[in-house]
């Protein structure tokens, strides 16, 4: 980790979780010379970057998602490099163009999704378990069998909060599932084959993807009488339970302080053009926006074909 750095950011978006990060970045020694809250206020603050004014060495954005499109959109023309909280978009058409964009300008664009840096997963990824899973899923053609031998089940529900109320729940608290699922998964093996819901509401979805080499069940709710954070996973008659909210009886900050070290690592070996294959900035977000695209199939099938029904009749 690097304990004292030089790097010197920008914040746009200074409410609760914009002020945890920069607190945890001042912490490792990063400088915040420009903090914005307002549309008008980051406005000017890209105007001082673009003019020469400021000079910061990268953005943090912790916006409502709703503004994320404007903000990484902007940061990737001017090739600034950038952390945005998740959802690095609400738009499966935006998340494919910041794909785009990000690898024809060389753009670093980092998403935050702390959930792939929780301990419970970081010794999930050592296990003999998730190292076979891994190979039969990057080898899938090899197989002969007509199922989807490995199967996730996620469920993540959490009680009332006025936070993150811009986004449905898919977008709020489904897409950390998702993209845990783009993290253990080979993308060759992401093959989509059908998906359907059997409850869809704002603050309720229980969703399944059937994607031809595995199956992966999705259940989130933020408005539950109780906190469950689990991830179960069975393969060839195994099986592992993963909960991911034990550690916060320990150290609370301790994924996002994680995430921080990955990003400075990303960002040192991009600044320094290095090409060790470790810090693959691109796959980064190529990640998120992935997690975008599948997660936003509800929207795309469910809840248009719903308001489709309501015009007919």
């Amino acid at each position: 980790m690097q304990s004292s750095c030089s790097y010197k950011a920008v914040l746009i978006g200074n409410g609760t979780m914009g002020q945890r990060h920069k607190r945890l970045f001042e912490e490792d020694g990063v400088e915040f010379v420009g903090i914005a809250d307002t549309t008008a206020e980051a406005d000017a603050l890209f105007k001082k970057i673009v003019a020469g004014d400021l000079s910061p060495d990268f953005a943090v954005v912790a916006s409502p998602a709703v503004a994320h499109d404007e903000y990484v959109k902007k940061c990737i023309e001017i090739k600034l490099p950038l952390l945005v909280e998740k959802p690095v978009s609400i738009s499966a058409l935006a998340a494919m163009e910041y794909q785009k964009l990000a690898l024809e300008q060389n753009a670093f664009v980092f998403v935050g999704h702390s959930e792939r840096y929780n301990p419970a997963i970081e010794e999930f990824t050592k296990t003999d378990f998730f190292k076979e899973m891994q190979d039969y899923l990057k080898f899938w053609y090899l197989q002969k069998q007509d199922f989807a031998p490995v199967s996730f089940k996620f469920t993540r529900t959490h009680g009332f909060s006025p936070r993150n109320r811009d986004v449905p729940v898919e977008l709020d608290l489904m897409i950390h599932d998702m993209d845990l699922l783009c993290f253990f998964v080979d993308k060759s093996a992401m093959m989509y084959r059908s998906f359907r819901c059997e409850e869809l509401s704002e603050d309720r979805v229980h969703a399944f993807y059937d994607l031809r080499t595995l199956t992966a069940e999705f259940i989130a709710d933020r408005n539950c009488a109780s906190d469950s954070r689990m991830v179960e996973i069975s393969m060839n008659g195994r099986s592992v339970t993963l909960d991911l909210g034990a550690y916060r009886n320990g150290n609370p900050a301790y994924a996002l302080q994680k995430e921080h070290q990955a990003f400075l690592n990303y960002l040192n070996s991009y600044k320094n053009t290095a090409k060790d294959p470790e810090y693959d900035w691109y796959g980064s977000i190529y990640d998120a926006c992935q997690a975008v695209i599948m997660v936003s199939l509800i929207d795309e099938v469910y809840k248009k074909g719903r308001a489709n029904e309501t015009d007919a009749k």
